[in-house]
């Protein structure tokens, strides 16, 4: 099912960004209503019978605009949220995305499903298999608000993903909060004996970004960088990396 006229809601993106070469390494699909509202209050609005449905219509629409916009011409990934559930939903999932990507020439191997933790996962060992069914098909998946919620390390024990993000609210002012900070490079080096190689969220403040790539993370995103963009594919700005002689 789809919407029979144009969508109750738009596609914003925002870039995820490596601090060290400035090169945009994927664009992330956020919702936005018509006006701009906030994803939380589009999302406020479906009736949760209508959730997961609505879900897999803005991933669709997401890759629709990524396609418009010319992402596939670029070197950048499309980053794609979705609900645990929707993972192996029959009629919303994945696989339908897979396959709606597939039928509008979008490169499979350009999409990455970041599983936001915000939603409770009933049974992890059958999300698990599902993942790697879908990994196999090529398909990359991310751990998304790492550090919140309902995600802890046994689940990346479990599914396995092929990437980590971590939420702003984990690493707000660590530059200026040493316990913060502890509890972040711990948390990079939890992430790090999977293999993986994590994206930061969220990042406002040179400090932040500072700290952060001294503990040797590169790949970040938030309104440091770039804003959401509806209507285009934003070009992020990084600041310099290291403080100029004199300034810590």
């Amino acid at each position: 099912m789809t919407f029979p006229l144009a969508p109750p809601f738009a596609i914003a993106f925002q870039p995820i960004v490596d601090v060290e070469t400035g090169l945009t390494i994927a664009q992330e699909a956020l919702v936005r209503g018509r006006a701009g509202q906030s994803a939380g209050s589009v999302l406020a609005a479906v009736p949760l019978p209508d959730r997961y449905r609505v879900d897999a219509e803005i991933r669709r629409a997401a890759i629709e605009e990524a396609q418009r916009l010319g992402l596939p011409a670029t070197t950048a990934a499309l980053t794609l949220n979705l609900y645990p559930g929707c993972v192996s939903h029959p009629d919303f999932g994945v696989r339908r995305t897979a396959d709606d990507a597939a039928a509008l020439g979008f490169p499979m191997d350009r999409l990455v499903f970041e599983i936001s933790e915000m939603e409770p996962v009933e049974d992890p060992e059958a999300l698990a298999l599902e993942l790697g069914a879908l990994q196999r098909r090529g398909l990359r998946i991310a751990l998304d608000d790492v550090g919140t919620g309902h995600a802890r390390m046994p689940l990346l024990m479990a599914w396995r993903p092929d990437g980590a993000k971590i939420a702003r609210e984990v690493i707000m002012g660590l530059d200026l909060d040493p316990q913060r900070m502890e509890q972040v490079r711990l948390t990079l080096a939890q992430l790090n004996s999977f293999g993986l190689v994590p994206v930061v969220e969220g990042v406002e403040t040179v400090g932040e970004m500072r700290a952060l790539h001294a503990m040797g993370v590169r790949a970040m995103q938030g309104f440091l960088f770039a804003r959401p963009g509806i209507g285009v594919l934003p070009v992020p700005v990084v600041p310099g990396i290291r403080a100029p002689d004199g300034i810590a």
